[in-house]
């Protein structure tokens, strides 16, 4: 087999290879040979028929098995021999193959970019104070009091702001009622934005039963692309109004919301987890610090499969996370579609920049996934779902995600390494 390696780019490489005619007859060969002893045709006794019609009739086969099962082993061979590890499925052209001839192709293949770490240890980072005081504590707690408050009728009296009120509207463009322009006891809850704010603002004022027209102008931008920049004329029926009522804070109210014997408690509760979601996002913060001096520091070309396959994951997470928003990402224009994707491409570029980064970080160190790890993981996982650990762990066996789960684990102690040897200021 003769192969030659040309460098496209620090990141891609091309392979020629060269499978000798009478290599490739030999394989040729032995294929036809376990098609006569299975071919059965007619005229013929299984195992009999003569090989020029073995060759006349299945030589389309013949060639499929060789481009689809035996090139691959060819390939594999050349990769091993010469000690390239692809990050993605090599694309073959340039295929020759005629029987009697060399097979030859050509594999364009991407692989992870050399380079040579320079210092990553002892990095300068800011630290904002993770300290919760009681204003922190409080707001968390109306939060909450606002999350269960109840709406009570409103009967004498006109919509003001927190109000939820009830409305019929029609929208008309150029006198023509648009798309998704009327409804019919439509729920607004008055200063949550849920409406543009021109619209909300005519709505207050209002008392139950009145009707009110006014005219809004769309603005650039706006989710339905077809009456964008363009004036609508509402007609507005007001149906109910409904008062916020919020709840009393009380050992009731903490019972009820979290099972908490006191106020106190609830308190406490809220302190510890604000205390941990400020060190969880303090944490967030330093990495980002050191992921900016890392990359400025090693810039690196990184594989163009590595950049799709990484922006395809943070669409999915990012189409779920908006799922849970209560957002169709599915109703989306075209354009709005574009945009999205194409504002996660350098998220995506600069994520997998930083991991080739980390993992090259955990090798100079020799940080893994040991077991300990793995098991503490488990645990963890276990304790948020009420599962045993090793349910979760056949979960992710089933689901194939043990590897990538061990891979994750040992990036994020890689960071936690990073972190640990840098040189932190109080911000």
């Amino acid at each position: 087999m003769k192969v030659s390696v040309n460098e496209v780019s620090g990141c891609a490489k091309e392979i020629q290879v060269e499978i000798p005619a009478e290599d490739i007859q030999v394989r040729v060969d032995e294929i036809y040979g376990k098609i006569t002893q299975e071919a059965k045709l007619p005229g013929f006794r299984k195992g009999k028929v003569p090989l020029t019609v073995i060759k006349k009739q299945y030589k389309s086969n013949v060639r499929e098995e060789m481009i689809q099962h035996q090139l691959p082993e060819y390939l594999r061979e050349a990769l091993i021999e010469h000690k390239i590890d692809p990050v993605a499925q090599p694309r073959i052209t340039h295929l020759q193959f005629e029987e009697g001839s060399p097979l030859k192709f050509v594999a364009s293949i991407e692989v992870k970019p050399a380079f040579v770490l320079k210092e990553y240890k002892g990095l300068k980072i800011k630290k904002e104070k993770t300290k919760v005081d009681s204003e922190d504590v409080e707001k968390t707690l109306d939060t909450i009091r606002q999350q269960q408050a109840d709406f009570i009728l409103a009967e004498d009296r006109a919509a003001q702001n927190d109000d939820l009120v009830v409305i019929d509207f029609e929208g008309r463009i150029d006198g023509k009622t648009f798309e998704g322009g009327k409804a019919n006891r439509y729920p607004v809850l008055l200063g949550s934005a849920s409406l543009l704010k021109d619209f909300e603002a005519n709505l207050i004022g209002l008392k139950k039963g009145e009707t009110k027209v006014f005219k809004i102008t769309f603005p650039e931008g706006y989710g339905n692309e077809k009456i964008q920049g363009k004036e609508a004329e509402f007609t507005v029926t007001l149906r109910e109004v409904k008062e916020k009522k919020l709840p009393e804070l009380d050992d009731a109210f903490a019972l009820k919301v979290g099972k908490f014997q006191s106020v106190q408690e609830m308190k406490e509760r809220v302190a510890t987890d604000l205390k941990s979601h400020k060190e969880v996002e303090q944490r967030s913060k330093m990495i980002e610090q050191i992921a900016e001096k890392l990359m400025a520091d090693h810039p690196l070309e990184v594989p163009v499969s590595l950049v799709n396959m990484e922006q395809q994951r943070l669409i999915q997470q990012g189409v779920e996370r908006l799922k849970g928003q209560g957002v169709d990402a599915g109703k989306w224009t075209d354009a709005q579609k574009k945009e999205f994707v194409e504002s996660l491409k350098p998220i995506a570029q600069k994520n997998v920049h930083m991991a080739l980064l980390v993992e090259k970080i955990s090798e100079s160190e020799n940080i893994r996934c040991e077991e300990k790890d793995f098991e503490a993981y488990l645990e963890k996982i276990s304790a948020g779902s009420n599962q045993p650990p090793d349910a979760v762990k056949r979960y992710l066996q089933q689901q194939n995600r043990l590897e990538s789960v061990k891979e994750w684990i040992q990036y994020e102690k890689t960071l936690d390494f990073l972190i640990a040897s840098a040189q932190i200021e109080a911000a």
